[in-house]
């Protein structure tokens, strides 16, 4: 093939330009614009000069086409990488927002009660012989409302949550100012059980103003109210 091109290259001079079809002429015919038919296509085959200008048109054109192609190929490559991107930017951002949901819903305080007013007490190192039958609470937040034994007196509790009767790995503590209600102290507190694993805890109520502490068993549990 490049013998043949190389062959009408000089086989057929006309320096006078003789019969030569205009400039853009050639240039459609190297760009494929022309049909195959047109005039100009046969008038190659016998004007070197006109063949030689063609050849340059055509390599012309087929560089632009190969850089053409290389444009929309970086840009169908950027295209992928960025919807990629924003692919992976939406996953990581729903999955922040299903995160900070559950976070939320872990942060949103839980009401609870405990009634302690019929309940007997462990104190220190007492026997659990008058133990009260074991409440749930969920790990969570939790303001709680605790009813206090009978003949508790108002004043400032302090309630924590601890691993043991002796107040060892306290998990929550809070304080609150136990008011008389209807013949019952109640005192609110808030603790926060997020971080307690499902298991059996002691709640501990201690008087402002005494230094005994009484234990009630308590149990953690997903499925508390």
């Amino acid at each position: 093939m490049d013998l043949m091109k190389d062959f009408f290259l000089e086989a057929n001079p006309n320096p006078e330009r003789i019969g030569c079809p205009e400039e853009r002429t050639l240039r459609a015919l190297a760009e494929d614009r022309l049909p195959a038919s047109h005039p100009a296509r046969l008038h190659l085959a016998s004007c070197s000069e006109c063949f030689a200008e063609f050849r340059g048109f055509r390599g012309d054109w087929e560089q632009s086409r190969k850089a053409r192609r290389r444009i929309i190929g970086w840009a169908v490559a950027a295209s992928l990488i960025v919807a990629t991107g924003i692919g992976t930017w939406k996953y990581q951002h729903s999955r922040a927002a299903q995160i900070a949901v559950v976070q939320m819903a872990a942060a949103k305080p839980v009401n609870a009660n405990v009634d302690l007013f019929n309940a007997g007490t462990i104190r220190g190192e007492d026997d659990d012989a008058n133990a009260l039958k074991q409440v749930s609470l969920p790990p969570a937040i939790v303001k709680l409302s605790v009813t206090l034994p009978r003949f508790s007196e108002s004043g400032r509790y302090g309630v924590l949550v601890s691993r043991d009767k002796f107040g060892n790995e306290v998990l929550a503590k809070g304080s609150g100012d136990a008011v008389a209600n209807a013949g019952k102290v109640i005192v609110g507190v808030t603790l926060d059980l997020r971080a307690a694993k499902p298991g059996a805890y002691f709640l501990a109520t201690v008087r402002g103003s005494d230094n005994g502490m009484y234990y009630y068993p308590v149990q953690i549990s997903h499925g508390a109210p």
